[in-house]
């Protein structure tokens, strides 16, 4: 079989387009598209407050941008023999669907499980219900996707949207993505979509697709959280302004076979391979649908006209510096960096080699290094030469507002204030205890037992190795589960460094370990099926801390709450 016009390597030949369109039509449908394009921006509003000549060159540079996505939608479009087979696939599993049971995640017929089910019937006429079964879906496509990333072959849907709440948007300026996840204490989705909304005028609003990406394989969540888009952003999820997708549970590999790199926990290894992941499947989607892709995260705010002022920046930096990668709009990690669709197809691939060595920030720097950096260049030559392909913005239009991070236990520092104050503590009821015991000095009223009690947050002095902080119970007590926080958004600092969970089953004579604080000061988990009831539960400090410590959430689910 022969090829022509491919496109190269890279995960981003997506969900159907002009693969059965003659070049005659597709040559004439550009050629229209630009000509149209090149009107609508030459005569925009705002051509008489910039000299002819500057304006000119910036509606020419603008065109030269559409055409670039358009001519990558074409050449995306030459079919090769996994391409081929693939579509088979779909059309194969779609056909079966009218005779058959729906097809969920990987493709196999099944019942719907009963919480969806009862899902669907309370959604009964939304448009959230709708992605659970969607129509005429196609995979993502590349040939060489699947020797880069081999857990792909254990199915045939491993590429294939396991929801996918589509709008009839297509060919737009910008398409922003939003990846989003279930978080450990809040969700900033929606004060998210709230700010893009309302930044935005009425003509950046219909020419702009915002995709948010649901990185969850639990069908009930995601379907919950496009109800609450649904239901927030009625009217603009019924213009087509947003997408919710989400990926087939065998799109991730198995996490617990990674590689430790970078001298990072198991837990954060797992945490950003699986953000690189969601971050290219979003770009694949997201690159035949817009001319500019602008990447984002869930948790941000952005400044007032800031489509305009992007918009702006990108005409006239494409004219002074053609050759650009990406324009930085905001300075923190991943938020605010605006590609050409047409060039993300590169990156998408070279996040495919590298998607378990290093967080998506540092991949971007590596990327450019490997760009316009030589062997012989120092870190300065190097540094200026990256200036050159990622042009920056004078000031950041958009703010990182998350205190909680998606990788669970993590704080982050950064936080609006128009939000509110930060909380310091989390209060839970708790089960009777009848004697508190600690060898830490507590600090004034913040002691154990208040914190316990959820009145305050717990603070000690500098813990040294073989200090506990220890709850006897009033009785012997069934615990299912435990979560003990360390420090907060204040202090930081304050927590577990090296300490371990132990719990004292009823009858024991000896505290056994059940858990520990990971590198956030985080240490949660469940007690051993059929253990017996407890006397006692602990925290023992294995090496003494330079810090002082806090713990702002104690939490002891029993059995029979879990049950209940």
């Amino acid at each position: 079989m022969t090829h022509r016009g491919h496109g190269g390597p890279g995960f981003g030949r997506v969900f159907g387009g002009f693969s059965s369109v003659p070049r005659k039509r597709m040559t004439r449908f550009i050629l229209v598209s630009a000509i149209t394009v090149f009107a609508l921006f030459f005569f925009s509003n705002g051509v008489a407050n910039m000299p002819r000549e500057d304006r000119m060159e910036e509606s020419i540079a603008e065109l030269q941008s559409h055409l670039q996505f358009l001519d990558s939608l074409y050449r995306a479009r030459q079919e090769d023999l996994i391409a081929l087979q693939n579509k088979f696939m779909v059309h194969r599993g779609n056909g079966s669907q009218r005779h058959a049971t729906p097809q969920l995640y990987d493709g196999t017929p099944t019942t719907l499980p009963p919480e969806i089910s009862m899902i669907i019937k309370n959604y009964t006429g939304t448009k959230a219900v709708q992605g659970v079964r969607p129509k005429n879906i196609q995979q993502l496509r590349s040939p060489y996707v699947y020797q880069l990333m081999p857990h792909l072959m254990n199915s045939p849907f491993s590429l294939r949207p396991a929801y996918h709440l589509k709008s009839k948007r297509a060919f737009v300026d910008v398409v922003i993505g939003i990846p989003t996840v279930r978080r450990d204490k809040e969700s900033y989705l929606l004060i998210t979509l709230t700010h893009l909304i309302g930044g935005m005028s009425d003509a950046d609003l219909a020419a702009t697709l915002i995709v948010v990406f649901v990185g969850e394989t639990n069908l009930e969540y995601v379907v919950h959280t496009a109800r609450q888009i649904e239901i927030t952003f009625p009217k603009h999820l019924e213009s087509g302004l947003i997408e919710v997708l989400a990926p087939s549970p065998s799109y991730y590999p198995d996490f617990s076979t990674l590689e430790q790199t970078l001298g990072d926990s198991v837990k954060r290894v797992k945490w950003r391979t699986k953000q690189n992941l969601d971050a290219i499947y979003l770009m694949s989607y997201a690159q035949t649908k817009g001319t500019f892709y602008l990447m984002l995260e869930d948790d941000v705010i952005a400044k007032k006209n800031y489509m305009q002022y992007i918009k702006q920046f990108a005409s006239a930096t494409t004219v002074s510096t053609p050759q650009w990668f990406f324009l930085e709009f905001c300075h923190v990690g991943g938020i605010g960096k605006m590609f050409r669709s047409s060039d993300l197809v590169h990156f998408i691939t070279y996040v495919q080699l590298f998607y378990k060595n290093m967080p998506i920030d540092w991949l971007l720097e590596s990327y450019l290094a490997d760009r316009v950096c030589t062997i012989d260049k120092t870190s300065k030559a190097c540094g200026k030469s990256k200036s050159h392909i990622r042009p920056k913005y004078k000031t950041s239009l958009f703010q990182h507002i998350g205190l909680y991070s998606s990788l669970k236990g993590k704080i982050q520092k950064v936080r609006d204030s128009r939000f509110g104050a930060a909380p310091t503590y989390f209060p839970h009821v708790n089960p009777p205890v009848g004697v508190f015991r600690t060898d830490i000095v507590e600090q004034a009223d913040h002691t154990l037992k208040r914190a316990y009690e959820g009145q305050t947050y717990f603070w000690g002095v500098k813990p040294k190795k073989g200090d506990m902080v220890e709850f006897w119970f009033e009785k012997p007590t069934a615990i299912k589960s435990f979560t003990f926080r360390s420090g907060n958004a204040e202090h930081s600092s304050d927590k577990f460094y090296d300490a371990v969970v132990e719990a004292l089953p009823s009858g024991a004579d000896n505290f056994s370990a059940v858990g520990e604080f990971d590198e956030f000061g985080l240490a949660d988990g469940e007690l051993p099926a059929g253990w017996a009831p407890l006397t006692a539960i602990r925290v023992r400090v294995n090496s003494d801390s330079f810090y002082w410590v806090i713990l702002s959430e104690i939490e002891l689910r029993t059995k029979a709450e879990e049950s209940g």
